[in-house]
């Protein structure tokens, strides 16, 4: 089954609670899109969908803290149209790689299956290039310098020429978009495109 048949399941909306999908259209129609983003060291073009706040937000944490799969697959179509819209170079899709142990946690990397669906939709290779250096506390509740402190050197990626994309649910202050970025670029990346469901 395909990445993105499989993230389609019948559930509640992350708005309103109907049944039926996890975003329905009337609640789709009151997301706000997404303010400027913040600047991504190294990167040639950023992109975000919606403001984080309501069914967005709710989304988000659907499938970052409550283990809804499902909730990816509205983020991920969203996302695949807005890179369209804007247009790409990129040949391949990558993601932000989550900690280890919120990853075992939840039983998946939220940032895979968001870029594993965009790269399916727009027709490009998904591949993991970056990993995670050492344990670094999580970025909830520093501010944007502690944030850039506490992520520096804490990516590290493999090889990799060409043009890549790199997927995201969240930009907060583009500490952490701007880390893999520049890992991305010193692995290789000839250009690096950022792309994000959600900007706060």
């Amino acid at each position: 089954m395909s990445a993105a048949v499989s993230l389609v399941a019948k559930s509640v909306c992350a708005g309103c609670g109907a049944g039926g999908a996890m975003l329905c259209p009337r609640c789709q129609a009151t997301l706000l899109p997404a303010p400027p983003l913040p600047s991504v060291e190294g990167s040639s073009s950023a992109v975000a969908v919606w403001q984080y706040a309501g069914a967005a937000r709710t989304l988000v944490l659907d499938l970052k803290l409550s283990g809804r799969r499902a909730a990816a697959a509205p983020m991920a179509a969203a996302l695949a149209r807005s890179i369209l819209r804007v247009g790409t170079s990129a040949e391949v899709v990558t993601w932000v790689p989550g900690r280890r142990r919120d990853t075992s946690a939840r039983g998946y990397n939220h940032a895979e299956l968001l870029g594993r669906a965009v790269a399916e939709a727009l027709g490009l290779d998904a591949r993991a290039l970056l990993r995670r250096r050492g344990h670094r506390p999580d970025q909830a509740g520093l501010s944007g310098a502690e944030r850039r402190r506490n992520i520096e050197g804490a990516f590290g990626a493999r090889l990799s020429g060409g043009a890549i994309l790199l997927v995201d649910d969240l930009v907060t202050t583009g500490a952490t978009a701007s880390a893999c970025t520049m890992a991305l670029r010193r692995a290789g990346a000839k250009r690096v495109e950022v792309a994000a469901v959600c900007c706060a």
